[in-house]
């Protein structure tokens, strides 16, 4: 075999181990031929696929149902809860009736009159007409005899104010018939169509907060921990959540790489995760993201000596297998660097 070519995983991890096996006993490891490793130390902390999905509800109300329990599989857009919304649903209920109405009235303006309603229109119009002339001719019958001196000048006075009265009435119907045929104008349209888009605005107001009241899983996955049950009170955006959800068909790792080991930090280097929790057991992983911004500290050890405000840069390691290694686990990371 060629020395010089790279080492297989396996391989690389054994001789990593036995180096620092060697070390451990007080005595010089002898070199890889062709390879020279360096070890980088950071803390992780351990997390689905995905990251874990915090659930915090949008509005606050009672929880009227919790659909879920802790290690249950979840899909995505699965409802998991939902918070009592009877008021919701009437105000939906009274913004629909409302947008019916809006969009009757502004049909009816589209529309126009309808054929009865203008023959009926006409028929007033000519029963005016009729009124108006049988008026008008009592007026000059009478101012005729008011001019022979065989009436009183009264008589003629009271034959022209019903005269004007027809004429008045008659003026009245000629105009409703003119409406009715001329259809309704463009600023009362304009104004019906503005009265429906905001009967459907609270409509869709409405809609919203019910939707807002059924919680969904964000993603495909497992409940992870469950923090409020049914008939507890949830406030919106609290820190509080109703719980949380993880995809765990992969485990992950984020470590925190300090600021003096990013430049030996690469995308495909071997990993090895050990925590107190499992002791004598090592997890193999591969880095598998660098990040490419600088943050604070992740994981905090509780060591006094460590900086709580050093700079670190992420790396996400994928963990071979199924490990047993709960979301949220501080664990020690050693990472193969050439």
């Amino acid at each position: 075999m060629n020395p010089l070519l790279p080492l297989s995983l396996p391989r690389l991890l054994l001789c990593l181990s036995f180096a620092v096996g060697l070390v451990a006993c007080g005595t010089d490891a002898p070199p890889v031929v062709g390879v020279k490793l360096s070890v980088i130390a950071a803390g992780g902390l351990v997390e689905p696929d995905g990251q874990e999905r915090v659930i915090i509800p949008q509005i606050s109300g009672r929880l009227a149902r919790v659909l879920i329990a802790e290690g249950d599989a979840v899909r995505a857009g699965q409802l998991i809860a939902e918070i009592e919304n009877s008021e919701y649903r009437a105000a939906l209920a009274g913004a629909k009736a409302e947008l019916q109405r809006r969009e009757a009235e502004l049909a009816r303006l589209r529309s126009g009159a309808r054929r009865e309603e203008i023959d009926a229109a006409v028929a007033a119009r000519n029963e005016a007409l009729a009124l108006e002339r049988q008026a008008v001719a009592e007026r000059d019958r009478r101012e005729g005899l008011v001019r022979n001196k065989l009436i009183a000048a009264e008589t003629a006075q009271q034959a022209r104010a019903q005269a004007d009265a027809a004429s008045a009435r008659r003026a009245r119907v000629d105009a409703d018939l003119a409406l009715l045929r001329a259809g309704a104008r463009a600023e009362d349209i304009a104004a019906a169509v503005a009265a429906v888009a905001v009967a459907t605005a609270d409509r869709d107001r409405a809609e919203a907060l019910i939707e807002k009241s059924r919680i969904y899983s964000p993603i495909d996955g497992h409940v992870l921990k469950r923090d409020l049950s049914e008939g507890e009170t949830v406030v919106a955006l609290s820190p509080l959540p109703l719980a949380r959800i993880g995809n765990l068909s992969k485990r992950f790792v984020r470590a925190d790489i300090d600021e003096l080991d990013i430049g030996r930090i690469r995308e495909g280097q071997i990993a090895t995760i050990v925590s107190d929790a499992f002791p004598q057991q090592q997890f193999a992983g591969k880095v598998v993201t660098v990040s490419q911004r600088m943050g604070r500290r992740n994981s905090i050890s509780g060591d006094p000596a460590e900086k709580q405000d050093a700079k670190i840069l992420e790396a996400l390691i994928e963990l071979e297998g199924q490990p047993p290694l709960p979301v949220g686990l501080r664990v020690d990371v050693r990472i193969a660097a050439q």
